[in-house]
């Protein structure tokens, strides 16, 4: 099942995938390049940088997550249940710094250092993210969900936390996926609240259906048109689990975007997968990529 960051949010955008998200949109195309852009007053720039980040960080195509990686996961994280939490020294330094950096969900820390993240409790053990390098399970998290049943961080080559993906709970659903809808439907409200700039992209499965028409004089004539079928439609569950339908939405602010979506795996049990990232962060790594080039 795909999902969005990573917008889901889902492949990845980075470098100059950013920059073709951006060019897609004529608006966002404009901020790029126009010269009244630069001219307006650091509020306006804030605002709509954090619009144009936010649409190229999670309107991206959402890797698709199947049974083997889940089952990777799992044995990692029977592994970590093994491993005693490893006890970094808390220096009055790394502490204030610590105490500076912005909250992220989970109870972890935006821009936090691995070492900073093992500091404070959370056991990480490494596991293979493609294109995100330097992932991570997360456990013994200070705010953990029960509807969740396991969390990624990512620090990446610069050694700062920037995005954190979360999978949850199976749910052995029904044939119009009503279960995990209503699932959807709560965590879509709280993540609107939140985070606002809420936008849900449904791509729906297809049918055919033939009409009979009739021409009068006791003629008729077949047609087929295609219509889209409707979210929570009574085999909903089974078009997400194809990939037949596709059902996310996107949120953000001037600092975090997040991605939820609606997943189901190869035996029917519809999940959710919920993704953040930060937006301030990813921006700043751009930049230094591309003042490098």
């Amino acid at each position: 099942m795909r999902f969005l960051v990573s917008g889901l949010l889902a492949a990845t955008i980075l470098g100059s995938a950013a920059i073709v998200y951006a060019q897609q949109d004529e608006f966002f195309d404009t901020l790029l390049i126009s010269d009244e852009y630069s001219k307006l007053d650091k509020q306006q720039n804030d605002s709509l940088a954090a619009s144009r980040n936010a649409r190229n960080i999670l309107n991206q195509k959402r890797k698709q997550f199947n049974l083997e990686q889940d089952r990777k996961l799992k044995k990692l994280l029977e592994q970590q249940k093994q491993q005693e939490p490893k006890n970094n020294a808390k220096t009055k330094q790394n502490m204030e710094r610590i105490t500076q950096l912005p909250q992220a969900p989970f109870g972890l820390l935006w821009g936090a250092t691995y070492e900073e993240t093992l500091s404070s409790g959370v056991v990480l053990t490494r596991t293979e993210e493609k294109d995100y390098p330097n992932s991570f399970i997360a456990t013994q998290l200070t705010k953990p969900l029960k509807e969740i049943r396991y969390v990624v961080v990512t620090f990446g080559e610069e050694n700062s936390l920037w995005r954190i993906i979360s999978y949850g709970n199976f749910i052995k659903d029904k044939p119009d996926a009503s279960l995990i809808l209503k699932e959807y439907h709560r965590f879509y409200n709280l993540l609107k609240s939140k985070y606002g700039h809420a936008e849900e992209t449904y791509i729906p499965a297809t049918k055919q259906i033939t009409k009979t028409i009739d021409l009068g004089e006791g003629k008729t004539k077949q047609e087929t048109e295609t219509v889209n079928e409707e979210i929570g439609n009574p085999n909903f569950l089974e078009q997400l689990e194809n990939g037949d339908a596709d059902l996310y939405a996107t949120f953000y602010n001037s600092e975090v975007g997040a991605a939820l979506s609606v997943n189901v795996d190869g035996q029917g049990n519809s999940y959710l997968i919920l993704e953040y990232k930060n937006l301030k962060i990813f921006k700043k790594q751009q930049d230094m990529t591309l003042d490098a080039l």
